[in-house]
C-alpha cells in the first residue's frame, strides 16, 4: 500500500498521536472537545469529562460510612477550577498547581453533622481512577479577539488541559516551536489553556525539548528518556480487568487498515503526495482520518505484542501496516 504525507508538520504530529493512544490515551475528536466545552471555545476544560470524573473519584468517608458529595459541591468544585480569578500567568498556573495537587475543602451535612471534607481533581494514590485524553488542533478562541489559536496536540487527565505540545518539521528548527508555545502563552493569545498546563513540549520528528508554563525560550530543555526497569513495584492486581481477547482484536486489524485507505480512495495517484495533503485540508474530513487512524493503531498495538501475531504474520504484511 503506498505512504504519504499530509504534510510537513504532520510528520512529527501523526507518531506523537499514535505513541500517546498506545500509551493509554483516548482519543477525542476536535468537534468532540468542543461539545464537552458546551460549544464554547474560550472555555479550555472539557467539564462534562470533569464532572463525571470528580462524581466517580471523590466519596467521604464518616464513621465507617461511604456518602457521595452533594451535586452543589461538585458543581462548586468545578467553578473553582473554572472560574480561578487572572492575576499574570505564573500566580495563576500556580494557583491552578495547588487545587490539583491538595484539592480544596468542601463542607457537607453528613448524619446531621456539617464538616468540612477533603474533595481532589486528580486521583495522586491510584492513577487508573483517572481518565486520560488526547486531541489535536484545539481550538480556542483569543483573548482580545474572535480569531483563535489551535495548539498541535492537548493532553487531559479528567478533562483538564495538563500538557500543550506544537509539533515541527524534521526540516524546521525545534527552536520555532518554542516561540510558538511562548507566544501563545501571550496576554493577547491564549493565556487561559496555560494557566492549567503541567507541561510544555516542542517536538519534531528527531528531537524533543520540554518546560513548564512562563519558562523562557533559553531555559527549555532536552527530554531525554531514562533507563527504567519496567517491573519495578509491578502489582498483578493492575491487570483485573484489563485483559482484551488479543485474538478478537487481531481479527479487526485488515478491516481498520482498509477503513483507514478509504478515505484516499478519490486520491487519484498514489505518489502524488500533494494530493494527499490538499485532500486532508478539509477540517471534517481530516477529523474523520484521525478518528479511524486512532482506531487502527490501537489494534496494531494490541497486534504487534502477541507473539503468535509475529510469528505467523510475514515480515512484509507487518511493515506495511507499520508505514501506513
Amino acid at each position: 500500500m503506498k505512504n504519504f504525507n499530509i504534510n510537513e508538520k504532520h510528520l512529527s504530529q501523526l507518531p506523537a498521536l499514535q505513541l500517546l493512544m498506545n500509551m493509554g490515551y483516548e482519543y477525542i475528536s476536535p468537534s468532540d472537545t468542543l461539545k464537552e466545552r458546551q460549544d464554547r471555545m474560550n472555555n479550555v476544560i472539557l467539564e462534562n469529562i470533569l464532572r463525571s470524573q470528580l462524581k466517580k473519584m471523590n466519596r467521604i468517608s464518616y464513621k465507617g460510612n461511604e456518602y457521595l458529595f452533594s451535586e452543589e459541591n461538585i458543581q462548586t468544585a468545578i467553578q473553582q477550577l473554572k472560574n480561578i480569578k487572572y492575576d499574570g500567568l505564573l500566580k495563576t498556573n500556580e494557583k491552578v498547581y495547588d487545587l490539583l495537587t491538595l484539592g480544596i475543602a468542601l463542607e457537607q451535612t453528613i448524619e446531621g453533622n456539617t464538616k468540612s471534607f477533603t474533595f481532589n481533581y486528580i486521583d495522586w494514590k491510584q492513577i487508573h481512577n483517572n481518565c486520560f485524553h488526547v486531541t489535536i488542533e484545539y481550538n480556542i478562541e483569543k483573548s482580545r479577539s474572535t480569531e483563535t489559536a489551535r495548539p498541535d496536540i492537548v493532553l487531559f487527565v479528567n478533562g483538564i488541559p495538563f500538557c500543550i505540545i506544537e509539533c515541527k518539521s524534521p526540516k524546521i528548527d525545534i527552536k520555532q516551536a518554542v516561540s510558538q508555545s511562548i507566544r501563545n502563552q501571550n496576554d493577547d493569545h491564549i493565556p487561559k489553556l496555560f494557566t492549567y498546563s503541567q507541561l510544555l513540549l516542542a517536538i519534531n520528528k528527531n528531537a524533543a525539548l520540554y518546560a513548564t508554563t512562563g519558562t523562557s525560550a533559553k531555559f527549555w530543555s532536552i527530554w531525554k528518556e531514562p533507563l527504567m526497569d519496567v517491573f519495578e513495584d509491578f502489582d498483578e492486581s493492575d491487570l483485573a480487568n484489563a485483559l482484551t481477547s488479543i485474538n478478537n482484536e487481531i481479527e479487526k486489524l485488515d478491516d481498520r487498515y482498509a477503513d483507514l485507505w478509504d478515505i484516499f480512495k478519490p486520491v487519484q495517484y498514489a505518489y502524488d503526495e500533494e494530493a494527499y495533503e490538499r485532500h486532508l485540508a478539509d477540517d471534517d474530513l481530516r477529523e474523520d482520518f484521525y478518528e479511524r487512524l486512532a482506531a487502527f493503531s490501537k489494534n496494531l498495538a494490541i497486534a504487534l505484542s502477541s507473539e503468535q501475531f509475529l510469528s505467523e504474520m510475514d515480515d512484509k504484511t507487518i511493515m506495511r501496516y507499520k508505514i501506513s
